[in-house]
């Protein structure tokens, strides 16, 4: 395999890495669902719509 495309498979492991991060950090706060803000409830369902697109989440809009 090429460095380029070596490169591109590290990038996207890092970016599945901080979706699991991200999934795992929601998980934690799954026995409170009911204390759930909406507006984590929204960005739960975001996050979701994303990913079934096959969207990525780049670790900088973790935030």
């Amino acid at each position: 395999m090429s460095t380029a495309i070596d490169r591109e498979i590290i990038t996207h492991l890092m970016q599945i890495e901080g979706q699991l991060n991200l999934i795992n950090s929601k998980i934690d706060n799954f026995l409170d669902f009911e204390e759930i803000s909406v507006d984590e409830m929204k960005e739960l369902n975001e996050i979701e719509d994303d990913m079934k697109k096959g969207n990525k989440i780049s670790i900088t809009d973790l935030s």
